[in-house]
């Protein structure tokens, strides 16, 4: 036993949950500091613009042209 009355055990469960404590609180500060930096995201049901495909300018299909010129 230490001199505060602690087993080794308990100590060691204390510096575990310090560190793990210390870990969440560095965590916390890191994303507030990206959200400071960068702002708040736009979740995941929000994504960038992105190119989309043109509709045809013809309303048939390429198939259905070559049995016309038949």
């Amino acid at each position: 036993m230490s001199e505060f009355g602690l087993t080794n055990e308990e100590r060691r469960c204390l510096k575990l949950w310090f560190r793990q404590a210390i870990a969440e609180v560095e965590r916390e500060k890191a994303t507030a500091e990206l959200i400071r930096w960068f702002g708040e995201s736009e979740g995941p049901g929000h994504r960038s613009q992105t190119s989309r495909r043109r509709t045809r300018r013809v309303m048939q299909s390429p198939h259905n042209r070559d049995s016309i010129l038949v």
